[in-house]
Formats: C-alpha cells, structure tokens, sequence
C-alpha cells in the first residue's frame, strides 16, 4: 500500500518476523532493508542514516527534474536567438572565425557541426519601401522580411535568418557536406522570397547569394556580398550570384558629401534612391553605413535639417507658417507641426508666439 501510493518513500522492515519467505517478499515489494528484532542500535542508526541519504538523493533529483521540465521549454524557444547572437558576434568579429572555437560555441546552444560544416549566406537587400513607413514601422517590416526569408528560402532545410548589429539581414544555409542543393536551386527559392516581399511588405528586395564556405572563409564571402551590394546602383529586385570583390569604395567620404546633399536640397523632395545617385552607392547599403556612422537614419537627418530651417524662418521672415511647411514640402500642416513639435517641443504657432513675446510683439 505504501509502495503504490508513496513510490518514492524508502522502506525498512523492523520486525520479530524471521521467516525467509517474509523477507523475500519485502524485498520483491522494494523495500531497503529488512531487520528482524532484537537489533543493535548502532547497526540500526546505520541503516537509517543510508535511508536518509537514499532519500535525499532521490529528492534532488525530483529536483533537478522539476527545474529542469521548467526550463527546458524556455532553452528551446530562446535557442534560436541564442545562435543567432553567436553569428551576429561572429560577423561583427568579436569570437574568433577558428572552426574549433565556433564548434565549442556553437554546440553550446546546440548546434553541432560536422567536418564537413559549410554555410551559404545569402544577403537580402531591402532597396525601396513602396510607401513611406516610419523608421519603427520599418524595422517590423524588416523583421518580418526575416521571417518570410526564413519560410521561403531556407524552408525545410538547416538554416537561419537574422539581422547583424550593421542592420544587414542575411541568410544562413547549413549543408553537413551530404549533397547540398545547387546554386540554381537557391536562385529560385530567392526569386520567389523576392516576389513574396513585393506583393506583401511594399519594397523592393535583392538577394545577393554567395559560395559554400567554411567557417574561416565565410567572413571573406560575407564582405563581398556586401561590397557586391554597395557596387549595385543600377539593378534592383534581382537575386545575384556571387562574384569575387576586391575593396570598396572610399566610402567614410561619402558621409559629409550626404549631409551636403541633404542641406542643399532641403526645399526640394528627396528620397533615399536621390542620395544614392549622388553619391554613386547602392540605396540599401547607403541607408544602413549612413545609420551605422552617424547613428541616425537618413530619414531622421533630413527631417531634422529640414525642421532647423523651419525654425530659422519661423524666427526670422514674415512668411505665414503654411508657407513655409510648402516650401519644406509638406503638402500637409499637420504633418509638419506634428513633426516640429517632436524636434522642438512646442508647436510652429507657439514658436512663432513666444518669439513675439520676447520681441516685444515688433514681429509675426
């Protein structure tokens, strides 16, 4: 009775029962021991302390059982996550490339690799947004890009999709070295990821697909799709096969020949594929160096230079503030007070007010 409704209770027999057919059948039914009357203290004490260290053994691993039904669901939804950090500190250089301390970091979170572990990265550049998104509003869509990317080209296959700390979202496709599908056969699935994001996320994306590398040579694959990128200023929508890279272009220079370009233009409308033009570099790879060097997104730039302006007007001409969000091309007044109040803290109107207060009401 103990044994099926106590299973994990240890058991010991104290009786003046001697018979060996009793003692046969206490063990049959599990218990510890079976001591028959009369007993010496100190073997008895010894007897019950083994019990109690039977017992507490069986406790913890009740223990280590319970945390670990607990904690094993939450280990198996935040791996993934887990690997991708490891590549991201990979890409970013920060563990070593040497395939014996990528295995030990990578089996850490699960992954093991074999002597044949190769990668394909393939890059996903986002190129144009077919709407005006917020930058928030963008990093969704781009999120969700990840998760397409994830369905339609890796499928069923070992692999994963993830962003880096650069902004770069890119693909990982594993192979074991056991027959991995040909290079046309990723050209295709990224051709259908491409026309997935047209229909669903209103951009236009590239895919930039590389070699199968080993791990000390897939930094070097990955740094020439990007400068296959960066070199791209005609073609767009596209999937592209890899090609060797050698260096890109001086590109740190093109920072303040961006912000020149911006506050030249300031009056007129100017999208991201302008800029790029400009400045002969690919839109996608332009938006994220542009973000990475000045921690800020091209649109935030413009938008601040733009309400610096406006502030100098409001401040110093007569023209009505109507005239001036047109001549800054906002087509909408409330666009542009709700745009200047997020600068400034205070509206165009109550600029404009506290300006004449402090002049004495001797302008508008």
């Amino acid at each position: 009775m103990v044994k099926s409704n106590y299973p994990s209770m240890v058991v010991v027999f104290l009786t003046c029962h001697s018979e060996f057919d009793y003692a046969k059948k206490a063990v049959q039914l599990g218990v510890f021991d079976y001591i028959v009357k009369p007993v010496n203290f100190s073997e008895f004490e010894e007897i019950i302390v083994k019990a109690l260290e039977i017992r507490k053994k069986e406790l913890g691993f009740v223990e280590i059982k319970e945390t670990y039904e607990r904690f094993y669901p939450l280990w198996e939804a935040k791996k993934p996550l887990l690997i991708e950090r490891i590549w991201q500190d990979y890409l970013d250089e920060r563990i070593s490339n040497d395939p014996v301390k990528m295995e030990v970091e990578l089996q850490e979170v699960g992954l093991t690799i074999s002597d044949n572990f190769t990668i394909l990265p393939i890059l996903i550049s986002v190129e144009k947004w077919q709407r005006e998104f917020s930058s928030r509003d963008e990093e969704v869509l781009e999120y969700a890009i990840r998760n397409a990317a994830a369905e339609l080209v890796v499928g069923q296959d070992n692999g994963l999709a993830l962003q880096d700390h650069s902004g770069i979202n890119v693909i990982f496709i594993y192979s074991d070295g056991s027959g991995p599908l040909p290079l046309e056969d990723w050209r295709l699935r990224c051709e259908t990821f491409i026309r997935a994001c047209n229909e669903h996320f209103y951009c236009h994306v590239s895919c930039y697909i590389g070699n199968w590398a080993v791990i000390q040579d897939l930094y070097r694959v990955y740094q020439d799709l990007i400068a296959m990128e960066s070199n791209n200023i005609s073609l767009s929508n596209q999937a592209f096969m890899y090609q060797r890279q050698f260096g890109r272009k001086g590109e740190k220079t093109m920072i303040e020949m961006v912000k020149t370009y911006i506050k030249e233009n300031l009056t007129a409308e100017i999208t991201r594929e302008d800029i790029a033009a400009f400045v002969h570099l690919n839109p996608a790879y332009l938006s994220r160096f542009f973000k990475k060097e000045t921690g800020e997104t091209l649109t935030d730039f413009i938008t601040f230079e733009r309400m610096k302006m406006a502030r100098d007007l409001l401040t110093g001409t007569d023209a009505t503030i109507s005239q001036i969000a047109v001549s800054l091309g906002y087509t909408h007044f409330s666009h542009f007070s709700k745009m200047f109040k997020r600068t400034y803290q205070m509206t165009p109107h109550e600029l404009r007010k506290w300006k004449n207060e402090d002049t004495g009401g001797r302008g508008r």
